[in-house]
């Protein structure tokens, strides 16, 4: 009788242990991202004038070199993390708030690219730039990747940040191959 009643309790407590890993506050805007960078190449001559064609190709560069800094530094917290064995739970404040800082870089590259499109990607543009703002600014209750959770002291697993590192940085490096061949379409086109 008592084997089963601490058996029972082991079971409850292993699954609300789980269940909690399960949910952590984790809003992954890189598929949101890939799709945006995808309409942007595909329909840049839906919002390309040679007017605005300077401004939109040093918008493209300025955001894919912010997004590409802000990939980099995902990547070195995230291989420093597992090759010195860091255990979930101790904070590092400082690393979270460069990610936070870079993705405020990027944010505010999506809007002066945003704000050069057509309404369409506009306003597909804005809905992520909102997304993404209102996870910065959510105060620890969101974040942006299980690195993210796993800097603000969060019981985060090895497992979730290597998924990270497999999935949303092979997404980030897609956005910007996207961005460096719209960037090269409008050169192209200033010609």
């Amino acid at each position: 009788m008592i084997f089963r009643r601490i058996l029972t309790f082991a079971i409850v407590l292993l699954s609300a242990t789980n269940s909690f890993a399960q949910t952590l506050p984790v809003v992954d805007v890189s598929l949101s991202l890939l799709n945006w960078t995808k309409h942007l190449d595909a329909d840049v001559d839906k919002y390309f004038t040679k007017e605005k064609g300077q401004e939109l190709s040093r918008s493209f560069g300025l955001l894919k070199k912010n997004l590409i800094t802000y990939m980099k530094t995902r990547k070195n917290l995230s291989d420093n993390i597992f090759r010195n064995n860091i255990a979930p739970g101790k904070k590092d404040p400082e690393n979270l708030e460069t990610l936070k800082t870079q993705m405020g870089d990027v944010i505010r590259e999506m809007r002066n690219v945003t704000d050069l499109t057509n309404n369409e990607l506009r306003a597909e543009g804005d809905r992520l730039n909102d997304k993404i703002f209102n996870v910065l600014n959510s105060e620890g209750t969101q974040y942006l990747s299980n690195l993210e959770a796993f800097l603000a002291g969060l019981d985060v697993s090895k497992r979730d940040i290597a998924l990270d590192a497999s999935v949303a940085y092979d997404r980030l490096q897609q956005s910007i191959n996207i961005l460096a061949s719209t960037e090269d379409k409008i050169n192209r086109k200033m010609k």
